[in-house]
């Protein structure tokens, strides 16, 4: 599609920017509200620019957006619905903006991340933190992880909050905290005018055909021991059944994290069913992320969790992890030995 076509569906609100946002915490809700305000502020000054006049909606904001629309779905079907909703609006979507910052990226915003770029919906990663990314055995310096920098249209550096300032009592560092806020919010407002006057195009999602029975896994790309022993055990088990299987591996090796990054995803796309390792405090961010793509190249998802914890609000919602993870998955197994009945089960 043509810029010019992109920017009249944006303008009559057929395809707003996707603006994603940790939810758990009031401070990412926040965080959120704050992005999405700069980026209307800056689709309007943008379209204003091609003597266009936006309609509503330009945005979409998750837990706001959703809920509002969801009134009255009964509650044993109402996180199913958000991720259903939430889905439509990445496919349509003009683009989609996700803040980064913690060293542990948050799993429903990398799953977004992911899922866009397989749809064909350009993200834009937006890194709000004053440090930046080295790994060893590589002289890189990066602003987001590896796999999500690769799969991103764009990477926005908006860390302003230097951790070597010093401070003049609390209220000076109240202020500057604010100010981070206010820079943020006219940076993205910036940012979203520029995407409507020069539109970014997404990576081209692989071509490569997937191969019948062929299983990929997902461990977190050997960046722990750990990872690295339970992906070994299940690559013995599941080529033992008769699967050819590959690995991520863009933490083992030589060479440049992205392009290793953009081999996983390669390996990935090229298989019928992909595994994904769900353990840990949050569904590893880089994991979230391959599995949203290739959720949205349209491959089967095996997900595994041998986590007991549950995140619990009501009938609503009493899920393990992200809604966004557990409803993209075709399956969830919470022990190793039943990965490989249900790699079968699944590839018939």
């Amino acid at each position: 599609m043509n810029p010019h076509a992109r920017a009249r569906r944006l303008a009559a609100g057929e395809a707003p920017v996707y603006v994603a946002t940790r939810l758990y915490d009031p401070s990412g809700r926040y965080l959120g509200a704050r992005l999405e305000r700069g980026c209307v502020r800056g689709l309007r000054a943008g379209l204003n620019a091609l003597g266009l006049e936006g309609r509503e909606p330009l945005t979409f904001l998750p837990f706001r957006d959703s809920n509002s629309a969801l009134q009255g779905v009964p509650a044993d079907g109402f996180s199913r619905a958000i991720y259903d909703l939430d889905r439509d609006y990445i496919e349509r979507g003009f683009a989609l903006l996700a803040p980064l910052g913690d060293l542990q990226a948050d799993s429903g915003v990398a799953f977004e991340v992911g899922y866009a770029a397989g749809v064909g919906t350009p993200a834009v990663l937006l890194w709000l933190n004053f440090f930046v990314l080295r790994y060893d055995g590589t002289e890189e310096v990066l602003t987001a992880p590896p796999l999500l920098g690769r799969l991103a249209a764009r990477i926005e550096n908006l860390g302003r909050f230097d951790l070597s300032l010093r401070f003049d009592g609390r209220e000076d560092y109240l202020r500057r905290t604010a100010a981070a806020l206010d820079e943020a919010e006219a940076a993205v407002a910036g940012l979203c005018r520029e995407l409507v006057l020069r539109p970014h195009d997404p990576p081209p999602p692989s071509a490569a055909a997937p191969e019948a029975g062929r299983v990929h896994l997902e461990f977190g790309g050997g960046q722990f021991e750990v990872q690295r022993c339970w992906a070994a055990r299940m690559r013995t088990e599941l080529e033992r059944a008769g699967f050819a299987v590959s690995v991520s591996r863009r933490y083992e090796g030589a060479g440049p994290l992205r392009e290793r990054a953009a081999a996983d995803l390669e390996a990935a796309a090229a298989s019928e069913l992909v595994v994904t390792l769900a353990d840990g405090p949050d569904v590893d961010g880089e994991t979230a992320a391959l599995q949203g793509y290739v959720r949205g190249l349209g491959r089967k998802v095996l997900l595994y969790s041998s986590g007991r914890r549950r995140i619990y609000t009501g009938p609503e919602y009493d899920n393990r992890h992200n809604l966004m993870l557990l409803y993209s998955a075709d399956r969830t197994v919470h022990r190793l030995d039943e990965v490989v009945p249900a790699v079968r089960a699944l590839l018939g």
